[in-house]
């Protein structure tokens, strides 16, 4: 498998789960909203499940941004760069790879004291670090996409989302 195959394929799993995840969520807060005006009851936990489905879907959002090149950034003195922009954004594809990275080891970090500490979600108190998981996991997969867009910059999607 080729990695413009491997990186297509990866984004639309996370582009699945992320629209799933926002799909609970309207799904949640609509069944909320009926219940309390409709039937004068709101669904118990419905607004916290929701949140862990928008956190999900969130994180997810990040990884799709940075499949897709469509993170906003100041573009006011590309003019400046000239004929280093190539040099540059690889550079910068590779600061951004080993900032992910080092987010995804502090993440892990912090999900393993959850698992530890066994902390637990109210009202259902289910352990939360399954859910967490999507943060190092998050940060990881922008770190590999940067880090493939420095080693192949031909594989990194322009700013309208060509490749």
């Amino acid at each position: 498998m080729t990695l413009s195959r491997a990186l297509i394929i990866l984004r639309t799993i996370e582009a699945i789960i992320a629209t799933a995840a926002y799909a609970v969520v309207a799904g949640l807060l609509i069944v909320d909203v009926v219940g309390r005006e409709v039937f004068g009851r709101s669904l118990l936990g419905a607004d916290q499940l929701a949140v862990f489905g928008a956190i999900v879907a969130g994180f997810l959002g990040l990884t799709l941004a940075t499949s897709d090149n469509a993170h906003l950034r100041p573009a006011f003195m590309d003019f400046v760069l000239g004929k280093h922009e190539t040099t540059a954004v690889r550079v910068g594809d590779v600061i951004s790879a080993v900032f992910f990275f080092g987010a995804a080891v502090t993440a892990w970090s912090f999900v393993t004291v959850s698992m530890d500490y066994q902390d637990k979600a109210p009202v259902f108190y289910f352990v939360l670090w399954p859910l967490q998981i999507i943060l190092p996991y998050a940060f990881a997969s922008c770190g590999v996409k940067h880090a493939i867009f420095a080693w192949h910059p031909a594989l990194k999607p322009t700013a309208d989302g060509v490749h």
